[in-house]
C-alpha cells in the first residue's frame, strides 16, 4: 500500500494511505486524493476521506474542498471510477 506523509491545515503532519489520487473535468489544475487513515467502518471497509493534494518539492498538504460545486463535481467522479471498477 502506498502511504504519504500530509500536513493539514493546522500544520499537523501525519500519515495517510493513498487509495487514489486524480483529476477532476472542469478543475484540471488540482490534484484529488482519495485516502485512508485506517479507521475501520465494519470487518470489510474503512473510512475514507477526499482532499486537494498540494505538492511542494517533497511535501505535501491536504487543502479542504470548500466550493459546494466543485464538491459535488469530485463526488461525482469518485462515483463513476467506482462504477467502471465494479
Amino acid at each position: 500500500m502506498n502511504k504519504i506523509k500530509v500536513t493539514n491545515p493546522e500544520n499537523q503532519t501525519f500519515e495517510v494511505e493513498v487509495l487514489d489520487i486524480f483529476t477532476v473535468t472542469g478543475y484540471e489544475d488540482k490534484d484529488y486524493i482519495l485516502y485512508s487513515l485506517g479507521e475501520e467502518i465494519d470487518a470489510d471497509n474503512e473510512q475514507a476521506y477526499v482532499s486537494i493534494l498540494k505538492q511542494e518539492g517533497d511535501n505535501y498538504s491536504l487543502v479542504e474542498i470548500q466550493d459546494e460545486k466543485e464538491w459535488e463535481t469530485v463526488q461525482k467522479a469518485i462515483q463513476e471510477e467506482f462504477e467502471m471498477e465494479g
